[in-house]
């Protein structure tokens, strides 16, 4: 490089400098995110994250400048990720783990099915790996997937937001095509360990076999109890029909059982909601004895019984959605499940139907009320 080129670049360097310290200066108190335009101007919880890793950078963070028009932080630090260390383009759940949220190494944990988080996958390190163009497969997933499931792996679609669902997603998609193995990374297989052969083998029979993502979630219920009832049950050989079959069959044995026991619940109140004067009153209603619970699966005609245990456990609570009509006829609209850390997780209506456009607008607004949340895929 030329002296004239080094004195452009000092210059402009220099420029760049002053504009934004004007800018700081000039801004008002709480006004929004710091201006962030170079490596020094994040927060220290930003750039401690980057240091562990600086050997292995391709280029070096001091050298970026951020070219976003957004101001969020989180935004431009993982601009600066992809600048310090890629060299190809990754998938965006592996670029996630750079801004990760703390239920993050538990979701992991049980992907792999690894006791202590200290033995927890560095993903950060994986994400360096794969986008600086290194065999993931050799350096590390060759523990967990294949070489091909690795290559699904590592170029999952935008969709698919977190690495533990990624995992399925490439286990899916190395036997069937792309848009069924998203609907698998969307099931209730990623409630279980790929670490597992059968319920790795679940994921292939719907990838070859797909069918809607309800559809699915229902046979995963059934698939569980038929494991637990005998071990040495098995996909091989056995077609979508006759399982539709034999979860019917379970689905009207659940229906005839007398449920007993009772639990305390979640701490949140029922709840009723009225529009006005002559419109319906919506009744959010906590379930908390075997006996309504055995009620609500039949009247309901789905598996909610068998969720007993886990709701004995604490692990998830049910509810039920009841409209009261001007004419005080009383409709069974839905059966909720929320998982104990507040997020809502399903919502089903008579014969596992989906939830109709009033009924999520409903559920929406008891969430907002409570401060729940819901899984991005309930609706």
């Amino acid at each position: 490089m030329g002296k004239r080129t080094k004195l452009r670049e000092a210059q402009r360097h220099a420029t760049e400098q002053a504009m934004a310290a004007r800018l700081r200066a000039h801004a008002r108190p709480n006004s929004g995110p710091a201006f962030i335009v170079s490596y020094g101007d994040f927060p220290p919880a930003y750039r401690e994250r980057i240091e562990p890793y600086r050997a292995l950078a391709v280029r070096a963070p001091e050298a970026w400048r951020c070219r976003l028009r957004c101001r969020a932080p989180g935004r431009r630090f993982l601009e600066l990720v992809e600048f310090t260390f890629a060299r190809y383009p990754v998938a965006d759940h592996l670029k996630n783990a750079w801004t990760a949220t703390a239920d993050a190494p538990h979701e992991i944990a049980v992907a792999l099915d690894v006791a202590r988080t200290d033995d927890l996958p560095d993903l950060r390190r994986w994400y360096i790996i794969a986008a600086s163009g290194g065999s993931l497969y050799k350096e590390v997933t060759h523990r967990y997937l294949t070489k091909l499931e690795t290559h699904h792996f590592v170029g999952a679609p935008a969709e698919v937001t977190s690495t533990r669902r990624a995992f399925w997603y490439a286990i899916a998609r190395a036997e069937g095509d792309e848009p069924v193995a998203c609907r698998v990374a969307r099931s209730k297989l990623v409630e279980f360990s790929i670490s597992s052969s059968f319920w790795r083998e679940a994921a292939q029979f719907f990838a070859r076999h797909p069918t809607a993502v309800l559809e699915m979630n229902d046979l995963v219920d059934y698939l569980q109890v038929a494991r637990l009832e005998d071990p040495r049950f098995s996909l091989k050989g056995r077609s979508l029909p006759a399982l539709r079959r034999r979860m019917a069959e379970w689905h009207r044995a659940l229906q005839d059982i007398n449920c007993g026991g009772r639990w305390h619940g979640h701490c949140l109140r029922d709840a009723v909601y009225c529009d006005g004067d002559g419109q319906p009153v919506w009744r959010f209603h906590q379930i908390k004895t075997g006996a309504e619970l055995a009620e609500q699966g039949r009247r309901m005609g789905h598996c909610v019984a068998s969720y007993k245990e886990q709701c004995m456990h604490g692990l998830s609570s049910i509810w039920s959605l009841s409209r009261e009509c001007p004419s005080g006829q009383v409709e069974n609209r839905l059966t909720i499940e929320l998982a104990c850390n507040l997020t809502i997780v399903q919502c089903r209506g008579l014969s596992n139907r989906s939830a109709d456009a009033e009924e999520i607008a409903m559920v929406k607004r008891w969430a907002a009320d409570q401060g729940l949340s819901w899984d991005e895929w309930v609706w």
